[in-house]
């Protein structure tokens, strides 16, 4: 696949990739206007919840979108958005609240209470089975399928959201640490560390990136001495990598160079 790496590359592939990305930025704010028009008819669902983290208030913005006719057919159908949906957006994310060294962790942000292992509800449990039982496919497809689908609506909205605030950003001025030319410009200063060798300069030797998964070398192939006075040289037995790049077997110098 085209531009399939991640962490280890050398500067043709990131060159190359590059190139394309800058391509992209034109087409960005299209992108963009298509998720506001997205998110306008999707909507979304404001939860509010009292001090006792019991829902008080939900309401669904703008009244015409998708989640706003879902929640009135969920209500028409017998559902209490209060009780049965509990759903919060990504802002109103629920956590585990903190314990102590004396104290672990027993409570949600929410206020449910962790639960533990072994319920001992078996024979309960077997008693609301068998009441379910009969009404299974009513309780499907009059709560849950459409439980289902505002939460799947709910959670479409909040990545929308995200991806536009990652576009947005991406599309900003070098300084703006996010933007495409700032995370560009970082990887151009770690090609220019030769001690970071996840990634190097081949000087376009290497565009398919076939000498990238070499491995690290113990030391770096040059001279031992002065060439001027003379002794050994310190060649490559096995393809590697070092600070200079890329040495390939016998090679003496980096980025594949022999």
């Amino acid at each position: 696949m085209s531009y399939d790496f991640l962490g280890t590359f050398n500067k043709s592939q990131f060159d190359r990739f590059i190139a394309f990305a800058r391509s992209q930025v034109p087409y960005v704010e299209a992108r963009i206007n298509h998720i506001r028009r997205e998110q306008v008819r999707i909507g979304s669902l404001s939860f509010t919840f009292d001090a006792n983290n019991l829902p008080s208030e939900v309401v669904a913005n703008p009244t015409t979108s998708y989640l706003a006719k879902l929640l009135a057919a969920y209500e028409v159908l017998g559902g209490n958005p209060f009780l049965d949906l509990r759903s919060r957006t990504m802002d109103q994310a629920v956590f585990v609240r903190k314990g102590s060294e004396t104290l672990p962790a027993s409570m949600m942000s929410s206020g449910e209470v962790l639960p533990t292992k072994g319920l001992r509800d078996a024979f309960s449990a077997e008693l609301v089975r068998s009441l379910r039982g009969p009404l299974q496919e009513t309780l499907h497809r009059r709560f849950e399928a459409l439980e289902r689908k505002i939460r799947r609506s709910l959670d479409y909205s909040d990545q929308l959201t995200k991806e536009l605030v990652t576009l947005q950003l991406y599309q900003e001025v070098g300084t703006l640490e996010g933007s495409l030319e700032f995370v560009a410009d970082q990887v151009q200063n770690l090609l220019g560390d030769p001690t970071y060798r996840a990634i190097y300069n081949d000087n376009g030797t290497d565009p398919l990136g076939l000498n990238t998964y070499a491995p690290f070398s113990q030391y770096d192939v040059e001279p031992s001495v002065d060439p001027q006075v003379g002794g050994p040289r310190r060649t490559a037995d096995l393809p590697r990598r070092q600070d200079t790049g890329f040495i390939g077997p016998g090679g003496t110098k980096g980025s594949g160079s022999i």
